[in-house]
């Protein structure tokens, strides 16, 4: 129908029938608001900079709100399609999020004294309403829709590994749990007459679009995708454990990992990130082959509030390999199966930075190891890494070199006292760590020990999910459970506390 140059192009729903749909385009710090019509693309409104978040302030859609960012300055401003016109709202908003057409306002994002907060703005008040309920709930809000009427909000919140459904009433400014399924809510949202749907993925279920009546407490997956009762998945839940410096939640597949013979203790990439309650392809594959897997979130995870998030500024490996080792001390301690091999250890990106440092502090006492992509030191990282990996590296500290009994986390200096079996997996086109990290490694290691190095050609940061990742998983599941050799530990070997 058309062809459009441009560096961002989306879509959303036209206010006339006739025309299919309306486009936005961002090119040469310009938008244009663009009709696509049979006979081609029709210019409506062109400002400049960057227009993001754009919902509709009239039930015609003839208005719209939107975040406009010019020279990396951002303002929420209401645009007229009929006549160009741009109208900045109040001072103190910060972003437009989301827009009710039924009543023309908009919920806000209002900078304030004490942090951010979420506000409804009348379009030409000179302030938006900060109700107070909907600003005095724990975790990470993001709000998702608003219903037709107007009248009630939905919000997700993120709850350690799991998410939460609430509904703001915004006449009586309370707010209310509305029951789901365990899982995790995705971005994608609607709230028609009949039901809010969203994306949501369980540990049964892959990505799919759950429906909910909110006058009730039904919640079912939308037509067309299949139930996990009809899915060959194994299910997960959530645990804790003590830590060195308190709790860490972990999700858990398989069965009960105190008295089941194969155990894995999986590691998430990152630092910033989290494993939680959506399926995930790798560790269904695990379970699937009679392996019990402990996921946990240690500190430096998020959604566990600022504290744990930022424990390991300036401590790549510090806090958070600490959790590890204890984590692994109170896995042994529980199970006490002589005949059962020690837990496995798997980790992707940090992860496998981490897994490595947890195999070389704990020699003895893994079974066999699995890493995907793993970097050498914070500081040989920064040396070769991308601007955006330097500026996480900024960010976090991980150059900072560690001063304890185990040293600087350089992998080339700590590599040889790993004892377990260990395969390094690397994509030879990893645009995030080098392949060279896994190359030196691979040069360092010693031939005492069975030892595989395997580069995907072709392959890119996480290989186990691109081409060939299935046949590859499957390569990762026969090297964890092949037969224990002679310096597999026992889990009845207890690891420093």
């Amino acid at each position: 129908m058309a062809t459009v140059r441009a560096e961002g192009l989306r879509a959303f729903p036209s206010p006339d029938p006739a025309v299919p749909a309306m486009l936005v385009s961002y090119a040469d710090g310009r938008t244009v608001i663009q009709r696509l019509t049979d006979e081609g693309l029709e210019p409506v409104v062109g400002l400049p900079g960057m227009i993001t978040k754009e919902c509709r302030l009239t039930p015609d859609g003839r208005q719209l709100a939107a975040n406009q960012i010019v020279d990396g300055e951002r303002r929420a401003v209401a645009l007229d399609l009929t006549n160009d016109a741009v109208t900045p709202f109040a001072h103190d908003v910060g972003a437009v999020l989301l827009s009710s057409p039924a009543t023309g306002d908009v919920l806000v994002a209002v900078d304030t004294p004490d942090g951010v907060k979420l506000g409804w703005l009348t379009p030409g008040d000179a302030h938006a309403r900060l109700p107070g309920e909907l600003n005095d709930i724990e975790g990470v809000v993001l709000p998702l829709a608003v219903d037709p009427a107007g009248d009630r909000l939905a919000l997700k919140v993120t709850d350690g590994a799991r998410s939460r459904l609430l509904i703001h009433e915004r006449r009586t400014d309370k707010v209310r749990e509305q029951p789901i399924p365990p899982g995790v809510i995705g971005f994608a949202s609607a709230w028609t007459e009949g039901a809010l749907r969203f994306s949501y993925s369980a540990p049964t279920h892959p990505s799919g679009v759950l429906a909910v009546d909110p006058s009730g407490t039904a919640a079912e997956w939308a037509e067309g995708h299949d139930t996990p009762d009809t899915l060959p998945w194994c299910d997960a839940r959530l645990e804790r454990f003590d830590g060195p410096a308190g709790t860490m939640e972990a999700v858990v597949y398989g069965p009960d990992w105190r008295q089941t013979k194969h155990v894995l203790i999986a590691l998430h990439g990152g630092p910033e990130a989290a494993w939680d309650l959506s399926f995930d392809p790798t560790l269904q594959r695990f379970a699937q082959a009679g392996i019990s897997v402990i996921a946990p979130n240690q500190r430096g995870s998020t959604g566990y509030g600022a504290a744990h998030r930022a424990a390991i500024v300036d401590q790549w490996g510090g806090p958070d390999l600490a959790d590890i080792r204890h984590l692994l001390a109170a896995v042994n301690t529980a199970r006490r199966y002589p005949r059962h091999p020690a837990p496995m250890l798997f980790g992707a990106s940090y992860g496998a930075f981490l897994a490595l440092l947890a195999a070389a502090a704990d020699p003895l006492m893994w079974s066999s190891c699995v890493v995907v992509g793993p970097f050498l030191s914070g500081s040989r990282l920064y040396a070769d890494g991308s601007p955006a990996v330097r500026s996480l590296l900024d960010r976090l500290g991980g150059s900072t070199d560690l001063d304890d009994d185990l040293g600087p986390r350089d992998l080339l200096r700590l590599c040889p006292q790993i004892q377990a079996p260990l395969m390094v997996i690397h994509g030879e086109q990893d645009n995030v760590i080098p392949v060279e990290h896994s190359r030196a490694l691979a040069q360092r290691l010693t031939a005492d020990r069975r030892f595989i190095y395997r580069e995907i050609a072709g392959g890119e940061h996480y290989p186990l999910s691109g081409r060939g990742g299935r046949a590859l998983l499957d390569e990762v599941v026969d090297f964890l459970l092949s037969p224990v050799r002679d310096n597999l530990a026992l889990a009845t070997q207890a690891a420093p506390a």
